[in-house]
């Protein structure tokens, strides 16, 4: 097993806390390797309720520990910093990952099978040479099976502590706004339909496009779907939100492409300091697609994010739909009932959503009576009220003319099933330089 392939099993269980239970420290052969894994295991087994320590955090127990200096901060960071977006998950980690776990089960299965055979010249019970023939086995079943995860759903048993576990790093995706992540009780829940609704022309692509940097900003990868703007105005608008370019300026900028490329590797560059926490700020990548409004289903995107996996390794943390309305419905729903065609809509993003473990946020136009309205509730969804019943939280984008002038809006939380609705409204402002939302801030009210 060669260290490079050690270094990407190491920081993929680092984000798959659950596999600490599986994997020995012993089977890792290069010892700076084994010796940090080694530590946070040992920390995870006595704090079991607990996250995985951040870098920074692995840095400062390393530094305890390592009092012969055999981890220099060059060599943490290396190891530490090994990307996995060019692996394919389920066709390359996972395979090899098993593969590494078996093999190494095997082989100290082997040494203790060995060493109870030996122990069998010292027992004349049949009790005793029972229980050692018991133990063998124990050791045989476990050196023949590996379990990356389940084949078959059974449920959550209730009497299991792990099945009530609330890890926020694998079933929450954060917005990249404290106020939002708030509302929302630690991020966007995956396999969740999530709505944002504003009058047209008034922020909702913009919204979708800021949570799609922001997100990728802190390490989620991101699909946005557009079916009404081109992917070159979608990558204007993220490109001058994400390099700082502004928006005027872009179409004259984006033409220096050295300098766009600099800016990108500038991007990725951030948070690779060594006192950082290197796993939130490490990069997502963003793709876009457009497909024309009415022309794409959403089996076209359960195709397309799977094409994605296939060829490009790529999971897709983040799904955003721009937006709801304008994607085709199911072949053989009819088209004469708007209520039917929103719930099935509705239903489809929010299953795609749950077979690829990732929330999906989308946007709807409020009704036409509600526009420049100072407040709107859920009476304000237009066509199919089934898309509010279907979604688990439902926003409302609200702008008037004054707030317009001002540069600000109000975010204001209509529907949710978990987190706290004691506090449901914001205010943000608008850098208009960058399209990007900032200093967001609860409002009372």
């Amino acid at each position: 097993m060669t260290i490079s392939l050690e270094k990407i099993f190491f920081v993929w269980i680092l984000q798959n806390k659950s596999f600490f239970a599986k994997v020995e420290s012993n089977y890792f052969r290069n010892k700076e390797i084994e010796t940090i894994y080694r530590i946070i295991k040992k920390y995870l087994l006595e704090n079991p309720e607990v996250d995985v320590p951040s870098a920074k955090q692995i840095w400062e127990m390393v530094a305890l520990e390592d009092r012969d200096g055999l981890i220099t901060r060059e060599i943490f960071k290396a190891i530490l910093t090994t990307s996995l977006n060019e692996y394919n998950e389920d066709h390359f980690i996972k395979p090899k990952l098993a593969t590494w776990i078996l093999t190494n089960r095997m082989k100290s299965g082997g040494v203790d099978i060995i060493e109870e055979l030996r122990s069998l010249d010292n027992k004349v019970d049949l009790e005793e040479v029972q229980t050692s023939a018991g133990k063998i086995r124990e050791i045989v079943d476990l050196m023949s099976k590996v379990e990356l995860e389940d084949d078959e759903d059974l449920g959550s048993d209730f009497d299991i502590a792990e099945s009530h576990v609330q890890d926020n790093s694998k079933f929450k995706v954060k917005s990249g706004f404290e106020t939002i992540d708030h509302m929302l009780g630690g991020g966007w829940d995956i396999q969740t339909l999530n709505c944002v609704m504003a009058e047209t022309s008034n922020g909702k692509s913009l919204w979708m496009q800021n949570f799609a940097c922001k997100s990728a900003d802190n390490g989620y990868n991101v699909l946005y779907i557009t079916l009404e703007m081109s992917e070159r105005k979608v990558m204007k608008r993220l490109g001058s939100m994400r390099l700082k370019v502004p928006i005027n300026d872009y179409d004259r900028i984006s033409k220096d492409t050295p300098l766009i490329s600099r800016k990108i590797e500038a991007l990725k560059s951030q948070g690779q300091d060594i006192g950082q926490d290197l796993f939130e700020k490490k990069l997502g990548k963003i793709i876009t697609k457009f497909w024309a409004a009415g022309t794409a289903t959403v089996s076209d995107f359960d195709n397309f994010i799977q094409k994605l996996r296939d060829k490009r390794g790529l999971k897709i943390d983040l799904i955003i739909v721009d937006y709801i309305t304008l994607v085709a419905p199911p072949k053989g729903i009819g088209g004469d009932s708007l209520y039917i065609r929103g719930k099935n809509i509705a239903e489809g993003l929010r299953a795609l959503g749950a077979k690829w473990n990732a929330p999906v946020i989308t946007g709807i136009q409020v009704a036409k009576d509600a526009w420049n309205s100072s407040d709107i509730t859920l009476e304000s969804v237009p066509e199919s009220k089934a898309i509010a019943e279907t979604a688990d939280t439902f926003f409302a984008i609200i702008r008037t003319e004054e707030m317009k002038r001002a540069k600000y809006y109000r975010f204001k939380l209509l529907k949710q099933r978990d987190g706290d609705f004691l506090r449901s409204q914001i205010k943000i402002n608008l850098n208009d330089s960058y399209l990007t939302l900032e200093n967001d801030q609860f409002i009372d009210g």
